[in-house]
């Protein structure tokens, strides 16, 4: 039995444990929660038998699976399993519990009928010390409570070697760092407390060093629809932003990511379990159970400060040694680890009556990611520094580049914008000074282009790259070619250069050049000239004069 698409997603794990005698499953909706539109359909879209709830009750089963405890599930027939569906129990929910003690999954209220008798034949933790919770909630209940571990955790961990596959999935290139955003729901929860979080940090972090990854819980994407949650992400996607969707793997990200930024969910004590390195973006303690595992964690966390400089926070963070280790963390939540698999089978197949099997269930991987990513970003702002000596044309160059669409220009003020030819929206071409066409021109079209798009008559060029009052001030062009890239700088109060690149990376030969060229550094002879988009993985290209 299953309420939200949170519950079904813990107890499709769990279904994998009983391998290789699988069961015959048939699901069944409680009807109640908010976060349930579209659950029924979707459990028959992925193949599963649904019944409705006057089948259910009619059926007499030998085992009845939840990753939730309620009431309801005393109204069916047969033996009743029931397991958290996060990491533990720590969440207080008076919402659903009618108690501002006890922790969902283990209130009164949830685990026994109105005249006191307890529903559930089992209840799985992943650790001994939740027994103790359970005995001041229910004590008579403490004979049913069995430390089976975490059969998701040691998934999670099974599936690390992994690691590198899952990033490619998440197109994160060699050298980024990716950092996951994770929030729960609620109104302590990231998503809630920081809502600029991810544009701040998409215009803060050059996106050829990092990668973004916002993973949501279900309930987020239940409460409006997936399609109004991606909306309002729009500029955040087209900027570079990839999103795990609903109702589709979300361990990947953790597995993948660099560092977390996250909440009082279960998926921050996952990460930091996993040693994934973690920052606290909101605290959300005060729904949680005192001194629980996942209370401990956010108190000993490192507190992001949202509006200060995260770039700066994330490196300091990361170069720093942990403040914590991901044994003690996970120690803490969960036992009986790389075992759980086979404790849970064996409890399952007892609570139906069934001895276990000699065979040990065969552990499987964490399902492959599928992300969501939104359209390729088309302007920029951009910065190109040279090294430590300083010496103009010498030294390596640079670049960090920043989307358009969510950087603020007063963050860098030596920042160039920069468009590129797929750029539709007028107001973010206006005022550029480097304009580029990224797909490949023959040469025709692409010297009728530059004329174009930089003018030579009037002041403004039709793409608005203003005409200088001094030459070191001029705008520039530059296509894609079959033999590299065409450099054109606007006509001032002297012909511009016409360089050549023999580099097909049109994004680097403009701004590069362009850095030279604003800097003073003579153009009108061949040059080779070595840039970097990250530190340690330089690359050069050579340019020379054209007519």
């Amino acid at each position: 039995m299953v309420r939200t698409f949170t519950e079904l997603d813990r107890v499709r794990t769990l279904r994998e444990a009983l391998h290789p005698e699988s069961p015959h499953i048939k699901f069944v909706v409680e009807e109640g929660s908010d976060f349930a539109r579209g659950l029924g359909s979707h459990i028959e879209k992925i193949g599963h038998h649904l019944l409705t709830r006057e089948e259910a009750k009619a059926t007499r089963f030998d085992v009845i699976l939840a990753a939730h405890a309620t009431a309801a599930l005393g109204e069916l027939n047969g033996s009743v399993v029931v397991a958290p569906h996060g990491a533990g129990y720590n969440r207080l929910v008076p919402s659903s519990t009618e108690s501002d003690e006890h922790p969902t999954g283990l209130a009164p209220i949830q685990l026994t009928t109105p005249s006191g008798e307890i529903i559930p034949q089992v209840i799985v933790m992943s650790h001994e010390d939740q027994i103790a919770l359970l005995a001041a909630s229910v004590p008579g209940a403490v004979g049913r409570a069995v430390v089976v571990g975490d059969p998701v955790f040691d998934r999670i961990v099974a599936s690390k070697k992994r690691r590198e596959e899952f990033r490619d999935r998440f197109k994160v290139r060699p050298g980024q760092k990716l950092v996951a955003v994770t929030s729960t729901w609620g109104k302590n929860a990231t998503m809630a407390t920081a809502k600029r979080l991810i544009q701040l940090l998409l215009g803060q972090l050059p996106m050829d060093q990092y990668r973004v990854l916002l993973i949501m819980h279900p309930n987020i994407w239940s409460a409006d629809s997936p399609a109004a949650v991606k909306d309002k992400l729009r500029d955040e996607l087209d900027s570079g932003l990839v999103i795990v969707p609903p109702r589709t793997p979300w361990e990947a990200g953790l597995i993948a990511a660099d560092i977390t930024l996250g909440d009082h969910s279960s998926l921050s004590i996952y990460a930091a379990s996993i040693g994934c390195r973690f920052l606290l973006a909101s605290d959300g303690r005060e729904e949680l159970v005192p001194d629980s595992p996942l209370a401990r964690l956010c108190a000993q966390a490192t507190m992001l400060d949202v509006d200060g400089d995260l770039r700066r926070q994330i490196e300091d963070h990361l170069s720093l040694p942990p403040r914590f280790s991901a044994d003690e963390i996970a120690s803490t939540i969960f036992q009986e680890k790389g075992k759980s698999w086979a404790n849970l089978r064996a409890v399952v197949r007892g609570a139906a009556g069934l001895p276990d099997l000699a065979e040990p269930p065969r552990m499987t991987p964490v399902d492959d990611p599928e992300p969501d990513f939104g359209r390729r970003t088309t302007n920029w702002l951009a910065t190109a520094t040279f090294g430590a000596s300083g010496r103009t044309g010498t030294d390596r160059v640079h670049i960090e580049r920043y989307p358009g669409v969510v950087a603020r220009t007063g963050l860098y003020p030596e920042a160039w914008q920069v468009a590129d030819h797929a750029e539709v929206d007028n107001a973010r071409t206006l005022g550029c000074e480097i304009l580029l066409h990224t797909h490949p021109l023959d040469r025709v079209a692409g010297e009728k282009w530059a004329v174009e798009v930089l003018g030579t008559e009037d002041e403004h060029g039709t793409a608005g790259a203003e005409v200088p009052s001094v030459v070191r001030s001029a705008g520039l062009a530059a296509y894609r070619h079959a033999g590299g890239c065409a450099i054109r700088f606007v006509r001032g109060v002297s012909d511009g250069p016409r360089l050549e690149t023999d580099t097909a990376d049109v994004f680097s030969a403009a701004v590069v050049l362009y850095r030279l060229w604003y800097d003073g550094h003579p153009l009108d002879r061949p040059g080779t000239i070595s840039y970097c988009y990250r530190d340690g993985e330089i690359e050069k290209f050579c340019y020379r004069p054209s007519r």
